[in-house]
């Protein structure tokens, strides 16, 4: 029997239109940051790299976080594209310090936060069971629309991303080469290949 090869493409969005600083602020001011970075969309002059809208193009269905970044982002990758939108693919919120009393740039937050994340992913606790359930949630929704088409692009986000890959891999979904790190507009592609039931769209794992 032939065999069926599935790939699920995870893409970062776009730089977000919210770069503005805001000084000296204290957890109180990032969470109000967070707020406002939710609300924007992405750089009017940011494009995604040719050979990642061209892996878009050739994606059967594109399916995207209904946060605006993501959404304009889906938009740029793929103009006039069909997407599906899910709350499912949002970014999830990366713990803030709140004992730290300090008032610092958000630069300096962004280190403490992203500290302790890394700390907490060592202990094996990258993610609050609600994350990691959504995650879950989220990667069934992608294995079942696999099962009916051969790509499919899921524009999602950085941190978020990182508790998808787990969950795909521990799912039977190998990891391809990523293209572009960490960075905005970046791919980690992933793909399976299943034995073709011959019936319809069935598979046999």
């Amino acid at each position: 029997m032939p065999n069926v090869l599935r790939r699920i493409l995870l893409i970062r969005h776009g730089p977000s239109a919210h770069s503005e600083s805001p000084g000296w602020i204290d957890a109180a001011g990032v969470d109000r940051w967070r707020e406002a970075y939710d609300a924007a969309g992405i750089l009017p002059q940011s494009a995604p790299p040719p050979s990642i809208a061209a892996a878009v193009a050739g994606a059967d269905v594109l399916v995207t976080s209904d946060l605006p970044r993501a959404l304009a982002s889906a938009e740029r990758l793929a103009p006039g594209k069909s997407v599906r939108v899910s709350p499912l693919f949002r970014e999830m919120s990366l713990e803030v310090p709140r004992w730290v009393g300090a008032r610092w740039p958000l630069s300096i937050w962004a280190l403490c936060i992203h500290a302790h994340w890394l700390i907490r992913e060592r202990r094996g606790e990258i993610a609050h069971a609600d994350e990691l359930q959504r995650a879950a949630d989220a990667v069934a929704v992608l294995d079942d629309i696999s099962r009916e088409v051969p790509t499919v692009a899921v524009v999602t986000h950085g941190a978020f991303r990182r508790i998808l890959t787990l969950r795909l891999a521990a799912t039977g979904w190998t990891p391809e080469r990523r293209i572009g790190g960490y960075r905005n507009w970046s791919v980690w592609p992933f793909c399976r290949v299943d034995v073709d039931s011959g019936e319809g769209t069935g598979v046999v794992r």
